[in-house]
């Protein structure tokens, strides 16, 4: 193999370890194909409806001037990320292999395909990319271009998948009307931030000022606390790992790449929130309680999610688990006309005292379709026992910096 090959290859396995380690493992793919073996994309993280399309290009030193080297490639991962594009939206087949599961890409339900361009190279590059490519921001696409440094400041506010795309869904309306240049990203993320998750609706010079620094500085103590809150958040990362040995066939996909779609669905705050949640369940038991079950709406994927802690038996535990997800979609249909599907994730209680979480014992996934139609009055009563009277839902209120 070639210099310029080994090199190309180290880049995309260094950004392929990169989305593993602070997005997904479970979701995302490095060099999938099609049917005839053509490359689709460096690396493309799949996320139900959402895909990312992510080109990779490393520089080798002493080659061409870095200006010069920047140009080039964006302008060559923006030919190759419109042919990728074109192929998932004529419905190739596309084989995706990662180090947990086989399987092809659902093209016809992707809903949203998101473009990006990682450069890899030593130094400084200060480029815009319409500079390389004038009408880069007028494609059916969105296509970002970050240097690997820039990849790796954003990490410092965002490591989940959504929470990536709420940031360059809001950074792809600045782009319509002032251009980024590369390098620059930690200071266009400190504007961000300081402005309350907003950028500006004016071209404006991402370089006047230490926008980072200031952001650090003025809120240093709410960062610190949400820090700190966000620690909680670590349950739903320990559940979304659970799933990496799924591999049988739901609708033709596997098993358990629902499982870490719907969890990987969830941002890093309401993560936190959720997670919070779950840790007062040992204080519950504590009472001499026998369960405990709380349920959240997904608003990314339009789902809802129903954990439930009991002391009964797996056997037991699981037709609890089943009864609380058939309870919880009857009242979503009778309240909101409900139509998508409930997640529910049963965890075992140890019997003794003080009693402990033993572990997750049982997940399902059950679609309003399953149920519509088939539940008498008594159910219903049953349902709004179990989840609140008819149209009350318990409201939580996510904040950026907690009190």
């Amino acid at each position: 193999m070639k210099n310029k090959e080994i090199t190309g290859t180290l880049g995309e396995q260094l950004i392929a370890r990169f989305f593993d380690s602070h997005y997904s493992k479970f979701f995302s793919f490095p060099n999938p194909k099609t049917k005839s073996n053509a490359e689709v994309s460096d690396v493309l993280v799949w996320m139900n409806r959402l895909v990312f399309l992510i080109e990779v290009k490393t520089r080798e030193e002493g080659t061409a001037p870095i200006d010069s080297w920047v140009r080039s490639r964006i302008q060559d991962a923006v030919v190759q990320i419109e042919v990728n594009y074109n192929r998932l939206k004529n419905n190739e087949t596309i084989n995706l292999h990662n180090p947990y599961y086989h399987t092809t890409l659902d093209c016809m339900g992707i809903k949203r395909i998101v473009g990006l361009i990682v450069l890899i190279y030593n130094g400084k590059c200060n480029m815009l990319p319409t500079h390389a490519v004038p009408d880069i921001y007028e494609r059916e696409l969105p296509i970002h271009v970050l240097s690997w440094n820039d990849l790796i400041q954003l990490t410092n506010e965002i490591d989940t998948v959504p929470d990536l795309l709420y940031y360059l869904n809001d950074r792809f309306e600045c782009l319509k009307s002032a251009d980024i240049p590369l390098d620059t990203e930690l200071n266009v993320l400190g504007y961000y931030k300081i402005h309350s998750n907003n950028f500006p609706n004016k071209p404006i010079n991402f370089g006047e000022e230490p926008y980072w620094d200031v952001y650090q500085n003025t809120l240093a103590k709410s960062i610190s606390k949400r820090s700190l809150h966000n620690k909680y958040s670590e349950w739903i990362d320990k559940i979304e790992s659970v799933f990496s040995e799924q591999r049988k066939l739901f609708d033709g996909y596997p098993l358990g790449l629902y499982f870490a779609w719907e969890l990987g669905a969830i941002s890093r705050r309401v993560r936190a929130y959720i997670g919070q949640k779950l840790d007062t369940v040992q204080d519950w038991f504590m009472k001499g309680k026998s369960s405990r079950r709380f349920a959240l709406l997904n608003r990314m994927t339009g789902n809802w999610i129903v954990f439930y802690f009991s002391k009964s038996k797996p056997g037991a535990l699981h037709k609890e688990l089943y009864r609380m997800v058939e309870l919880k979609i009857i009242k979503e249909i009778e309240d909101e006309g409900f139509k998508s599907g409930v997640y529910g994730f049963g965890f075992q209680v140890s019997s003794d005292s003080p009693p402990r979480l033993i572990g997750l014992a049982s997940a399902i996934i059950v679609g309003a379709d399953v149920v519509k139609g088939k539940y008498t009055t008594k159910d219903l009563e049953e349902a709004y026992h179990q989840f609140g009277p008819k149209g009350v839902r318990q409201k939580i209120r996510v904040d950026e910096y907690p009190a």
